[in-house]
């Protein structure tokens, strides 16, 4: 597990709208069984989407946007699908969280 790792969302009622969730939270806090996460929306999911706030990513084939107000909490147990990784949009996403915590 780490940082901007992508899994199919554990909630599997949610998974119409937000196939997948993010992995956020620092390498540094591994020793925590809790991971916070973003799930990553399909287009049209929610109304308002933003290029800054919800950027567009490619996760196996699909394209998805970042919801960082979803923010939730998982077991790391749950998380047990890893389908990809943000690492070479991190520019992109660390954009959206400032937007998100700093409003910039």
């Amino acid at each position: 597990m780490a940082r901007l790792d992508i899994y199919t969302n554990p909630i599997e009622q949610d998974r119409d709208l937000f196939p997948y969730v993010m992995e956020i939270q620092s390498d540094l806090l591994h020793r925590f069984i809790e991971r916070v996460c973003i799930p990553l929306a399909v287009p049209g999911a929610f109304p308002g989407m933003t290029e800054r706030l919800n950027p567009a990513l490619a996760v196996q084939g699909n394209t998805v946007h970042l919801h960082p107000f979803g923010i939730a909490v998982f077991h790391a147990n749950e998380l047990r699908d890893r389908v990809g990784h943000g690492r070479d949009q991190a520019l992109t996403i660390e954009t959206a969280l400032d937007m998100l915590l700093r409003g910039y």
